[in-house]
């Protein structure tokens, strides 16, 4: 869910509702988070957080897995510094 106070168009590849479906190893369907818009629903936006595209969080790969953590440069908040 992106901050209320982010700004921009609708994403083209979700229709602005963050999330898109795809199919895992089997076939299934599964939701995951918009790539495009990094499941906000928004791109283009002028007060974004650029490391984290508005998100608030952003992945960290452990090597054996990977995480999501808050975005150090927003403090999670998703919006660009003043």
């Amino acid at each position: 869910m992106s901050h209320p106070e982010l700004k921009g168009d609708r994403c083209p590849k979700c229709n602005g509702s963050g999330c898109v479906v795809t199919k895992d190893g089997s076939g299934l369907p599964v939701s995951a988070s918009c790539a495009s818009c990094s499941g906000t629903g928004i791109v283009n936006s002028p007060n974004a957080c650029p490391k984290c595209k508005g998100s608030g969080t952003v992945e960290v790969d452990t090597g054996m897995f990977i995480m999501e953590n808050d975005c150090d440069e927003c403090n999670g908040t998703g919006l660009k510094s003043k």
